[in-house]
């Protein structure tokens, strides 16, 4: 376990869970954050991420808010899977056009996901693009979502 990240409400009753994808890795100024330790910098957080390798990092509990999707943030429940490797803002758009998220990954989202539907009684499921078009372009038409849907 990690250090929970500290940005967000107090609390919240979830309602909605946002999908978000990010890099694994973000290079600013030559130094390299893992993506838990990026959100800190920026000042921002998500509920789980997601590891390539399918492991489940918790940042906030499902009753506190997280600062993670603009707009919607006051009752949603946040899950960035971790796109492989260092990225920057170009790569990671490439990147997220491509079948990039499989296997234990895929299920770990996708396990996460169908837990906060049960135990919140959530029905509400978006991509962060659908949230923001015109600002965010995250999971990505290479992210299976009929796939993703389909087993929840």
């Amino acid at each position: 376990m990690i250090d929970r990240l500290p940005y967000g409400a107090r609390h919240q009753i979830p309602t909605l869970i946002v999908v978000h994808a990010m890099a694994e890795f973000i290079e600013i100024n030559k130094i390299t954050y893992h993506a838990v330790d990026f959100l800190r910098k920026v000042r921002l957080s998500a509920h789980r991420f997601i590891t390539p390798s399918g492991t489940n990092i918790e940042s906030r509990r499902d009753d506190q808010g997280a600062y993670h999707a603009k707009g919607f943030n006051k009752n949603s429940l946040g899950i960035e899977i971790l796109v492989e490797g260092q990225h920057d803002y170009r790569s990671f758009v490439d990147t997220i056009k491509t079948d990039w998220c499989k296997g234990l990954q895929m299920e770990a989202a996708i396990s996460q996901v169908r837990q906060w539907m049960i135990l919140h009684a959530i029905t509400d499921i978006k991509k962060h693009s659908e949230l923001s078009p015109e600002r965010k372009v995250d999971p990505g038409e290479g992210f299976n979502w009929d796939y993703f849907i389909k087993h929840l």
